[in-house]
């Protein structure tokens, strides 16, 4: 809808467009009296339409629209495919910070409030409201169109977009607010966002198949990842008759396409990791050799404390807990690695299964006094217990 009524109106009114699209919604709640959903679409782009003009009108007594609005006068359909697109790639145009770019695109293609966008980033309320509204006004002071990129800007505005959308769908994997620990509706978004430039001649590349491969294969064992008590089951936890097959084979297809040509993104790297464990008919069939190699390319050529905790895990489980602690120890960034739950897990881990019960119980408390996320605490809680067990 969102997508729709900016090809009609323009960018310059975006604030007014998500306050119509509101209205809309809570009509549908009052007044929508059930049936076929595409009626419901119509319905909704009618409403949304209709707020929208009366609403420039009252503006008009102050600031005259004169031809645009006329033109606009006439209800749009819901939105074409181009359209979708146009919103993604203005959502991150160049001219905006990539904090700007998240947070923009949180807003106006998945339709967040400030305070859940804030929540999820560990932010606060206000910053993001404001980086919003700076976000909205740099758009119309470059006068950003509402249209696809020129070829020679695909590169680099598609770069950007691979980025947003890897950290949306990240956070909605480890969803830092959600009791569930995922947020399954962020992950399929951001899934069918890549989906649709995937589709499409005109932006698919290597990497935007590795990302739909990367996020198939992590979005298949969702349904897995779910313990009774709430918590997050581990890998080696988890019923795999439960993953999805049709996405681990749409994730495959994907990957197979990412090949072409000589590049090899993160995307790639973390895909065939993804990949590797998709492929095992068991925890104990996992080929961790070809794991960690991907991961000793992945730290060489995108290095952050997340990959150098990974690839020590990776390094456990093919050596054994002494050399896992080496590599973990060997990482230099210390002071982060004292406050990172998922580092202190990893240590706490590896520790209890050295029998070394008492660092692990001490590392476990301090993975649950730094962790934010209910469900992470609640699976922190699972193996604290299970050492006093």
């Amino acid at each position: 809808m969102v997508a729709a009524l900016t090809r009609r109106f323009g960018v310059a009114q975006l604030s007014h467009i998500q306050s119509a699209v509101q209205e809309a919604g809570l009509r549908a709640l009052e007044r929508w009296p059930g049936g076929d959903a595409r009626e419901l679409e119509a319905w909704l782009v009618r409403v949304a339409h209709n707020a929208l003009v009366d609403e420039l009108r009252r503006s008009a007594r102050q600031q005259p629209l004169g031809k645009q609005l006329e033109e606009a006068e006439a209800a749009p359909g819901a939105a074409q495919l181009d359209d979708e697109l146009c919103l993604i790639f203005l959502c991150c145009h160049p001219d905006l910070s990539r904090a700007a770019q998240i947070a923009l695109t949180l807003r106006i293609v998945y339709g967040f409030e400030s305070a859940q966008i804030a929540r999820a980033f560990l932010s606060d309320e206000r910053t993001i409201a404001q980086r919003i509204v700076r976000a909205k006004q740099r758009l119309r002071d470059v006068r950003a169109p509402f249209e696809l990129p020129e070829a020679a800007e695909i590169p680099a505005r598609l770069a950007a977009i691979l980025d947003v959308l890897y950290q949306l769908f990240t956070e909605g994997h480890a969803s830092t607010t959600d009791e569930a620990g995922i947020d399954e509706a962020l992950c399929a978004e951001s899934l069918r966002l890549a989906r649709l430039l995937a589709a499409d001649a005109r932006w698919t590349s290597p990497e935007v198949e590795a990302l739909c491969a990367l996020f198939c294969f992590h979005l298949a064992r969702s349904a897995a990842r779910r313990a009774d008590d709430g918590s997050l089951l581990l890998l080696h936890e988890q019923d795999r008759s439960r993953w999805a097959p049709e996405l681990i084979a749409e994730g495959f297809r994907h990957l197979a396409r990412s090949a072409r040509g000589d590049t090899i993104s993160r995307f790639h790297l973390e895909a065939g990791i993804a990949a590797c464990h998709a492929r095992a008919s068991s925890f104990a069939q996992t080929d961790w050799a070809e794991i960690l190699g991907l991961y000793e390319l992945l730290r060489s050529r995108h290095a952050s404390p997340v990959v150098d905790v990974n690839r020590a895990l990776a390094v456990a489980m093919l050596r054994g807990a002494h050399a896992g602690l080496d590599e973990l120890d060997a990482i230099p960034e210390r002071e982060l690695l004292a406050r990172y739950p998922y580092a202190l897990a990893t240590y706490a881990e590896l520790h209890a299964s050295l029998g070394q019960l008492a660092q692990a119980r001490e590392l476990l408390d301090r993975a649950l006094a730094a962790q934010s996320s209910p469900a992470e605490r609640a699976l922190l809680r699972r193996k604290r217990a299970a050492l006093d067990g």
